[in-house]
């Protein structure tokens, strides 16, 4: 007000009489109070239309809103029901504003609630509910009851207390946890079935292969012994001995590819058709023939399997085999060096219908053994990598006088020093034979 005095004497150079100074000084204020309500009024027109639009958005966001929105007074009554509320409650919004909240509920959560809001109410405590969630029991105007998450909220709107809730079904997600259970259940019995009918398979497999270490009782000039370990509970190796006639015996030892089950089932197939197609009559390659070819037969997953395969004349101690890919068997005098039988190699069974193989011959003579093996023994491997290897199966072995039940169970165990704690990788089977 100095100022504006200053100003008007500036002006007017005090040539003003008291009533014009008085006269300006009216309409001067009179007219920045115009001014002044006309701002104020301009200015409150803008935040209220702004409020409203704030107002409207909010409206629209909860009304958008997937989760239900419910809004209640301290008494309990409904004031605010959102659509997704509607859906998930299936109750028209006009059936629940004005509804005490307690239709909504199972009656034990109501009344929890119901206790709750009256604490709050007479104690003022405005943050007693803040974003507190829950799982509780909701209940349709049906009167069927539903799962759900509830998540509440206390706040002071228009000077009074209002309590929010935020509400979402989870009878989908319980069903399909609940179905995801029923499913990891079944999954569980079946795997146990499964493994229940492979331990029965692979004892199936194993009763198919020779046991005991009397593996010719009939030919008292022979003394065997046989070993196989599957890597897994059922797998590929095999060794087979049995007699043709009083004077011929049958000795094998073979490796299918793969391991598991189709390899045990491959195999399996393999030591049937060499038990019904191995004679002397017949001779051996021609039984060796019919053999791969019916292994050919139907193969659409292209096994084959590595195998060498004898007769022994237990009188003359002369010996004819096929090799047919298979690592050569060792072979040593009594007390002496065991060497790589050396002889013909063939194909591989299983891969190509072929007419002929190659037959080699040897002869034993007393005290002479004959060691048959599949490459998990050579290929044993340590914990640094290092494999176990034929030369440490021939120093082992060498210069040594022991049955053949202790030549395979030694190297047994000097195979299980060697990889000590690495887990087996490759199925082990070993076969010696002794002749007297």
């Amino acid at each position: 007000m100095a100022l504006y005095e200053l100003a008007k004497e500036t002006i007017f150079k005090g040539q003003l009489t008291l009533w014009e100074s008085h006269t300006i000084t009216v309409i001067v204020t009179a007219t920045f109070a115009t001014i002044t309500a006309q701002f104020i009024r301009a200015r409150t027109n803008t935040l209220n239309k702004e409020l409203q639009e704030a107002h409207t958005q909010a409206a629209d966001v909860i009304d958008n809103m997937l989760d239900g929105v419910i809004m209640i007074d301290k008494e309990g009554v409904i004031v605010k029901f959102n659509p997704a509320a509607e859906k998930i409650f299936q109750r028209p919004f006009n059936k629940a504003i004005g509804k005490h909240f307690k239709v909504l509920l199972d009656i034990s959560y109501a009344n929890e609630f119901q206790d709750k809001i009256q604490s709050i109410s007479e104690d003022n405590e405005t943050l007693a509910f803040h974003n507190s969630k829950r799982e509780v029991i909701g209940v349709r105007s049906n009167g069927e009851k539903f799962p759900m998450d509830l998540i509440t909220s206390s706040m002071i709107i228009g000077g009074e207390l209002m309590f929010l809730g935020m509400v979402r079904d989870t009878s989908d997600s319980k069903k399909a946890e609940e179905e995801i259970e029923r499913l990891r259940q079944v999954e569980k019995k079946i795997h146990e079935s499964l493994k229940n009918e492979v331990t029965i398979a692979g004892a199936i497999q194993m009763n198919m292969i020779p046991k005991g270490g009397n593996l010719y009782p009939e030919h008292t000039r022979i003394r065997a012994h046989g070993f196989t370990r599957p890597a897994k509970e059922m797998g590929g190796d095999f060794f087979d001995a049995f007699s043709i006639d009083s004077d011929h015996i049958a000795l094998a030892i073979g490796d299918v590819s793969g391991k598991g089950v189709p390899a045990a089932l491959f195999m399996m197939k393999i030591m049937t058709l060499l038990r019904s197609n191995i004679t002397k009559s017949t001779g051996l390659i021609e039984s060796i023939r019919v053999v791969n070819n019916a292994l050919c037969q139907n193969n659409d997953s292209n096994m084959f399997v590595t195998m060498f395969i004898g007769i022994l004349n237990v009188t003359t101690g002369e010996m004819q085999y096929i090799n047919a890919g298979h690592d050569a068997p060792l072979t040593a005098n009594t007390n002496q060096e065991f060497t790589p039988l050396s002889g013909p190699r063939n194909m591989i069974l299983g891969i190509h219908e072929v007419n002929s193989f190659n037959v080699g011959t040897t002869t034993l003579n007393t005290g002479d053994t004959l060691l048959l093996y599949t490459d998990g023994v050579t290929e044993a491997e340590s914990i640094e990598g290092q494999l176990y290897s034929i030369n440490r199966v021939s120093r082992l072995l060498s210069n040594s006088q022991m049955t053949s039940e202790e030549i395979v169970n030694k190297l047994l165990t000097d195979i299980d020093l060697h990889c000590q704690s690495t887990p087996q990788s490759d199925d082990i089977t070993l076969l010696a034979i002794q002749y007297h």
